[in-house]
């Protein structure tokens, strides 16, 4: 593992178990929390949380394998939950963490409970924010209306996959492209447009075949078979105006998570961590004190 370190603060790689080097980041001091972002996406969509948190506790985050400053696998098909959860339980090896508070927002819920049912013991709780149990394309936009879109998608990466590269980038600095992402996954009146703009161009800059592979394994899992199960402190977060994962699901999640927490944050969309910041973060430290962490 190779790091640089500036004032309480350290960014490194990692070789994870195939090989594939991933990057990391390190702030702050204290008992760790680990925040897990959603698909295509990036530390971005936790970035008022680190910097709130990192004031009392270490903020912990790394870029899915494929994602932004992390490698490409040489196999695509190690684009798996599971795998993000063994990158996730390896880099916790490296930083020598014992267990810690995982805080997972969209496919990052899904990161945060494959790793506590492959690692139970290293899950001191949980923060799971617009998630699903299980199969979110049936449900994506309080519809299954996209698959067909996902399905023309793979076909057009497998016949032409440099037109499909070409398409995809030109998302970037697209202002119509913005426009409808603040619509869909954000609140347009309370979270930073320049904070949508630049979601939208590290999308523009990522492999869309990574997408398509981590989409499809996603759009299978189903852990609803097991959550019963979960011992961990939970507190489940959930937009009231989710247009992504409807509120339905999200309290399915609550229902099947023994004694978990459920918050519905008013006014807030697919990410109320950025619509709403100062009210979320107020929500996880009142969790965070509750488990004495």
């Amino acid at each position: 593992m190779a790091g640089e370190s500036t004032a309480n603060a350290r960014n490194g790689y990692f070789r994870t178990f195939d090989g594939t080097k991933l990057f990391y980041s390190v702030e702050g001091e204290g008992k760790a929390l680990i925040f897990c972002y959603g698909l295509v996406c990036s530390s971005l969509h936790w970035t008022y949380q680190i910097e709130h948190f990192r004031k009392s506790h270490q903020a912990v985050w790394m870029d899915y394998r494929g994602h932004q400053n992390s490698e490409i696998p040489a196999d695509y098909a190690s684009l798996t939950l599971e795998n993000l959860a063994k990158d996730l339980k390896l880099l916790l090896d490296e930083l020598k963490i014992k267990d810690a508070v995982f805080l997972g927002h969209s496919m990052g819920v899904n990161v945060v409970l494959e790793f506590y049912r492959l690692f139970p013991e290293r899950v001191a709780g949980m923060v799971l924010a617009n998630g699903t149990a299980d199969r979110p394309l049936e449900t994506l936009l309080h519809s299954n209306a996209l698959i067909p879109g996902f399905r023309a998608l793979e076909i057009l990466s497998e016949k032409s996959p440099k037109l499909l590269k070409k398409l995809w980038s030109l998302q970037k600095g697209n202002s119509l492209v913005q426009r409808g992402m603040s619509l869909l996954g954000f609140n347009p009146h309370l979270t930073a447009q320049e904070d949508v703009a630049l979601y939208v161009d590290q999308i523009a800059d990522m492999d869309p075949k990574v997408f398509l592979t981590l989409i499809r394994n996603y759009d299978r899992y189903d852990g609803s078979s097991w959550l019963h199960t979960v011992k961990a402190p939970t507190q489940i977060l959930a937009g009231e105006d989710d247009l992504v994962i409807p509120l339905a699901q999200q309290e399915l999640l609550h229902q099947l998570i023994p004694d978990s927490r459920f918050e519905v944050i008013r006014h807030g969309s697919h990410c109320p961590q950025m619509d709403l910041p100062d009210l979320v973060n107020s929500k996880i430290d009142e969790f965070l004190l509750k488990i004495g962490y």
